[in-house]
């Protein structure tokens, strides 16, 4: 007797749970469900759009300020040295035979 309760309370709940997940997929495959699910597709898309911009917004601003800090740590050229220094001239084309 324990057996047949058993079985029939199991059988019950399984049954429940089916009847529930059918509905529940049944709503989603409505057309206001396919929307619903869309928009909440494109919220996430469009969250995780914004944090990978975010992110790449940081990582300009770091290695902007770690080539700035660099660029002062080197010595700067003084500009006389600079105009004192010979300019290196093409070569010349040599006008040979044609």
């Amino acid at each position: 007797m324990f057996r047949r309760g058993f079985w029939m309370a199991a059988g019950a709940a399984t049954g429940i749970w089916m009847v529930l997940k059918v509905q529940r997929a049944a709503a989603r495959l409505t057309p206001s469900g396919a929307a619903q699910q869309a928009r909440s597709h494109v919220r996430h898309l469009r969250n995780d759009v914004a944090a990978a911009l975010a992110e790449g917004r940081r990582a300009k601003r770091a290695t902007e300020s770690e080539l700035r800090q660099a660029s002062r740590l080197r010595p700067a050229i003084d500009v006389a040295v600079a105009s004192a220094l010979p300019v290196a001239q093409p070569p010349e084309k040599s006008r040979g035979p044609r």
